[in-house]
C-alpha cells in the first residue's frame, strides 16, 4: 500500500516502451487486437498527480504502436481539453482546475449527467464522452455545434 500511495503522489518516470513492456507481460500470448484507451484526469488532483496521466499515456501509445505527439486536440466544455493519439488509439482528457473525481455535468440538457457530490465534480460529462468513444452512442454534440444540417443525428447503437 505504501508503495501505491508513493506512485499516486511521484510516479515512476519510465519510457513508454518501459511502460509498454509491462503491459504486455500482463498477457504474454496475447494476439489480438489492443483495447482503445480514454485517460481522465483533473489538472488540480492532489490525490493522483497529474504525471501519472502523462505517465499512462506513455504507456498505451506504446502498446498501441502509436507515437507519443498527439495527432489531434479539442476544447471542450469545463475546461477540458481532448487530445488524441494515433487514430484514435488513445484519448487524454484534462480537465482544468478539477481535483481527484469523476467528471459529471449535472442537468437535464442532452449532454449533461450525474449528480456532484464526494468524488463525482460538476465539470463535463465524461460518461457521455466516454460513451462515443467507445462506440456505445453517437457522438457528443457540444452546446452550440451546429452539427452537419444534412445529417440526422446518430442513433445510439
Amino acid at each position: 500500500m505504501v508503495d501505491a500511495f508513493g506512485c499516486m503522489s511521484s510516479p515512476p518516470d519510465k519510457t513508454p516502451q518501459q511502460w509498454g513492456d509491462l503491459a504486455r507481460a500482463g498477457y504474454p500470448g496475447f494476439t489480438g487486437e489492443r483495447p482503445k484507451v480514454a485517460v481522465w484526469h483533473g489538472t488540480s488532483d492532489t490525490t493522483v498527480v497529474p504525471a501519472n496521466a502523462t505517465e499512462l499515456v506513455d504507456q498505451f501509445t506504446d502498446v498501441a504502436g502509436v507515437d507519443q505527439t498527439p495527432t489531434g486536440t479539442t476544447e471542450l466544455p469545463g475546461g477540458t481539453t481532448r487530445t488524441s493519439y494515433g487514430d484514435e488509439d488513445v484519448v487524454h482528457y484534462s480537465v482544468t482546475g478539477m481535483g481527484h473525481g469523476t467528471p459529471v455535468d449535472p442537468g437535464s440538457g442532452d449532454e449533461q449527467c450525474g449528480q456532484a457530490g464526494a468524488y463525482f465534480l460538476d465539470t463535463i460529462c465524461s460518461a457521455k464522452h466516454d460513451a462515443a468513444f467507445f462506440g456505445v452512442s453517437g457522438p457528443v454534440e457540444e452546446p452550440g455545434d451546429p452539427g452537419d444540417p444534412g445529417e440526422p443525428d446518430p442513433e445510439p447503437g
